[in-house]
């Protein structure tokens, strides 16, 4: 989600040019993290055929994954209109709300498998 602490910015300067550049890194990098949630879901699904997944592990291993790719496509969408917001409408997002939310994330998803 896009901050209320973000700046307007009227023209591109070399500073939105590089944010620009940032954001659009970690676009990548979430759509690579959504398609190998995405893959590792098939596997489990492929490793445990539905008769199995309702045995405990195939069950477990099987809610990790949904729950794996869930936050993944969450991150995907948040920076996907981050990255929309900054480049369509000058929108400069708050460092801090985004890097608050990747830790957020990153600890459900360790927390859920210890």
């Amino acid at each position: 989600m896009i901050a209320s602490t973000e700046v307007l910015v009227g023209s591109p300067t070399p500073d939105r040019k590089a944010l620009e550049v940032t954001w659009l890194q970690r676009l990548k990098d979430a759509k690579l993290r959504l398609d190998f949630a995405r893959n590792y879901l098939k596997d489990v699904v492929q490793d445990f055929p539905m008769k199995e997944i309702s045995n405990s592990d195939g069950h477990f291993a099987y809610q990790q994954a949904i729950r794996a790719e869930n936050l993944a496509l969450q991150d995907y969408n948040r920076v996907r209109r981050i990255y929309g917001g900054l480049t369509m409408n000058g929108i400069v997002p708050d460092e801090f709300v985004y890097l608050k939310a990747r830790a957020a994330n990153a600890g459900g998803a360790e927390g859920e498998s210890e």
